[in-house]
């Protein structure tokens, strides 16, 4: 028995030459298919319900006609305000139809806002992956290559915006602070290792700072500085004395040229030698020349 339906009858179908042939029927499922769908559901199941209006459009004025109290405190926490203006002037701004907004909605309800300042946030970065997705689209139906390059670069720099703000939403979530747990320290003999806080700042020069930190330095006194022993010139990573005959004129192999003796030789004998610059003495005398500099400042 057939049924009608908005596309025919349900059950038949018309061919090419508009005659009327027996719908196929669906594949059964596989079971692999049968088993996602199932997760499917279940992760749906336990998935938050998204808010969702009917948006009836006036002009250029946009009604919302369905917000009833329960749907007034679900808007509120969508928005992480009390405040029901901030969520109406929010709403305002959101652009498109009915579909396009309650889907803004749902984005911005993901992210789970705890404030006004993540929610204008969250609303932003709809705007701009919206606006992403679009000029991507415009860039694949673009006739010539000046406009699709044109379009591409305010896509990219979109796209970049988006990334930022994804940034600095994850900033505001944990609190502007992040945290490193470091849970294996391996020190194999001949290495040093440092737990603590460490400064990415670099003292000028290379050397202490006026206050008396080192560059690289741990900054918290509290951190534990790690080191078994002096390293071994010249030893394979397992700690062993390397084997290697010694390099002509050399102390030690050509790999592990760091004992006394090896190396270039200093000064104008170094075959590398242009200007003097970055030798030994020219480096120190630049850094004797620091020190002066910052102790004269220091006194005035």
């Amino acid at each position: 028995m057939c049924h009608f339906t908005a596309f025919g009858w349900r059950g038949v179908m018309r061919d090419g030459d508009g005659r009327w042939q027996p719908t196929p029927k669906e594949p059964t499922p596989s079971p692999r298919t049968m088993a996602r769908i199932a997760e499917a559901r279940q992760r749906n199941a336990a998935r938050l319900e998204r808010p969702s209006l009917e948006v009836k459009r006036i002009s250029e004025k946009v009604t919302h006609t369905d917000i009833t109290s329960d749907m007034a405190e679900t808007l509120l926490d969508t928005f992480g305000t009390t405040s029901s203006d901030f969520v109406h002037a929010e709403l305002s701004r959101l652009p498109g139809e009915q579909r396009e907004i309650n889907a803004a909605l749902a984005a911005i309800d993901g992210t789970r806002p705890a404030n006004e300042l993540a929610a204008m946030l969250a609303s932003q970065m709809v705007v701009t992956h919206g606006l992403a997705m679009d000029m991507l689209g415009r860039v694949r139906r673009a006739d010539l290559l000046v406009q699709a390059e044109a379009i591409g670069a305010l896509a990219t720099k979109l796209l970049r915006t988006y990334t930022m703000q994804m940034e600095v939403l994850a900033k505001l979530k944990r609190g502007g602070e992040q945290t490193v747990r470091v849970e294996h320290v391996h020190v194999y003999p001949g290495g040093q290792a440092i737990v603590g806080a460490v400064s990415t700042q670099r003292a000028e020069g290379g050397v202490a700072d006026e206050r008396g930190n080192q560059a690289d330095g741990a900054i918290d006194a509290r951190a534990l500085a790690f080191a078994p022993g002096a390293a071994l010139l010249g030893a394979e990573r397992a700690g062993t004395p390397c084997q290697k005959a010694a390099a002509t004129g050399k102390k030690r192999c050509r790999m592990h040229g760091g004992g006394k003796g090896s190396g270039a030789p200093p000064g104008e004998r170094n075959g590398s030698y242009r200007h003097g610059l970055f030798t030994r003495e020219a480096i120190a005398e630049r850094r004797a020349l620091r020190a002066l500099i910052r102790d004269f400042r220091g006194a005035l």
